[in-house]
């Protein structure tokens, strides 16, 4: 064929002309006869290229050549099998480091992940080695994986933060005895675990693997989701809300944040990174849109967009003047961008106010606001179950299958749950809070 050439090494390379410029890709076999498949197949794809870019097709022609070599590598054991009458070594697969790393790459081509996911999850794939050894994707056990989840256990939380384990290996770790206190919570080793699944299940569909030994390792945590983050008592409510960090901020987003999040339930982040085009009018009803579309806005999942209907009481403490008030883009125009999101100082000065106003901050966070506002909904106006709580809180329903939540609903009823909303019977205060002082 007149697109495959060999190298002075005698390995073939897939050439294609595109545009007056040459895109070669090594075929990493010495085969004739496979390369003559590979390329054949490769030209399948290339036909099917609308982009006349040679980078396009280069990106391309790799990614099929790392989906279509692990079965003709098993197609030339077989003939060499056959020729010779014996049965050959098995084949140990990829190491594993080669597959994290494919893996990897192929999540942040396809923008699969944020800047911050892959500085978080790049360390979980690239230590899978250090536990077992870069072994063949191939041989791994089911034993290899209970091992793996054992090693974790026994791993501490934020190994690079602290001092006494900053500069040591996972091996040398493992020999150490970690104090309890330290050790991962059940939550991060369930999700280291399920990144090692995904990665098999990954694995699989590309051909590397046939089995996902991590599958259903996860830990089981009998804590009851209630006891690792509480929503906030009457009580608690009426010391925030009267308290001189809300209702004498010294900026706005300290004056606007706890009380957006205790009547839209949204999470911190969320609220951070709101735009000006964020909040509109729908029909009859203002709302504010929970979304990823702008520059620098994340989300937790894809079922967490959605829209909220804002709160009457709100827009009488002057929400919408204040916004009116902003030019484009954020809202909240003092929070600065940290690690991909906008949450970072207002978690911290949160975590200050909440110890010094309430008597009892024990398992309460910012993210109380939230659970705060999902009890009354469930509680308080009895809607457990109802799919438009779901709707408006962002948690996925496959009964949804909208794009955005609340848009598969009329707007009308997501409004009416809002507006019933009345934490006053609680015996807070709004209205000392000084927010109409915006409208200004």
């Amino acid at each position: 064929m007149k697109n495959i050439v060999t190298n002075q090494h005698g390995v073939f390379t897939y050439r294609k002309s595109v545009k007056g410029s040459s895109v070669r890709v090594s075929l990493q076999t010495k085969d004739k006869l496979e390369a003559i498949q590979l390329a054949q197949s490769l030209a399948t794809y290339v036909d099917l290229i609308d982009s006349k870019s040679p980078e396009v097709i280069k990106s391309i022609i790799n990614a099929a050549l790392i989906k279509l070599q692990p079965t003709f590598k098993q197609n030339r054991i077989n003939r060499i099998q056959q020729a010779l009458g014996i049965e050959l070594i098995a084949d140990e697969g990829e190491p594993i480091s080669v597959i994290a790393e494919c893996f990897v790459q192929e999540k942040l081509r396809a923008k699969a992940w944020t800047e911050k996911t892959y500085a978080s999850y790049k360390t979980i794939f690239f230590t899978l080695p250090d536990f077992v050894g870069d072994k063949g994707i191939k041989t791994f056990t089911h034993s290899d994986a209970q091992n793996i989840k054992s090693c974790i256990q026994r791993l501490p939380s934020s190994m690079n933060k602290r001092a006494e384990y900053r500069d040591k290996s996972i091996k040398q770790i493992l020999k150490m005895s970690v104090p309890n206190e330290h050790l991962m919570s059940i939550k991060t080793v369930n999700t280291r675990l399920s990144c090692y699944s995904e990665m098999f299940k990954w694995a699989m569909k590309n051909g590397y693997v046939d089995k996902n030994v991590f599958d259903g390792l996860s830990l089981k945590d009998t804590r009851n989701a209630k006891d690792l983050r509480l929503p906030f008592s009457p009580n608690d409510l009426k010391e925030l809300f009267s308290s001189k960090q809300l209702t004498q901020p010294s900026n706005d987003w300290q004056r606007w944040l706890p009380v957006l999040a205790l009547f839209t339930g949204a999470r911190l982040n969320e609220l951070c990174q709101l735009d000006v085009k964020d909040i509109k009018q729908i029909g009859d009803c203002w709302c504010i849109s929970i979304t990823d579309k702008g520059i620098n806005q994340h989300l937790k999942s894809a079922s967490s967009r959605r829209i909220i209907p804002i709160h009457h009481l709100l827009i009488e403490l002057g929400f919408l003047d204040f916004v009116k008030q902003q030019s484009n883009g954020n809202i909240f125009k003092q929070l600065k961008l940290i690690n991909g999101r906008y949450a970072h100082t207002p978690s911290k000065w949160f975590g200050s106010v909440k110890q010094n106003v309430l008597r009892d901050s024990t398992k309460k966070t910012f993210h109380s606001f939230r659970h705060t506002f999902i009890d009354y909904l469930f509680n308080g106006l009895k809607l457990q179950g109802n799919p438009l709580v779901k709707a408006l809180v962002g948690h996925s329903d496959k009964e949804i299958t909208s794009g955005i939540y609340g848009s598969s609903f009329d707007i009308r009823d997501l409004n009416a749950i809002i507006q019933r909303i009345d934490f006053s019977e609680y015996g807070v205060c709004f209205k000392t809070l000084g927010y109409a002082s915006t409208t200004s």
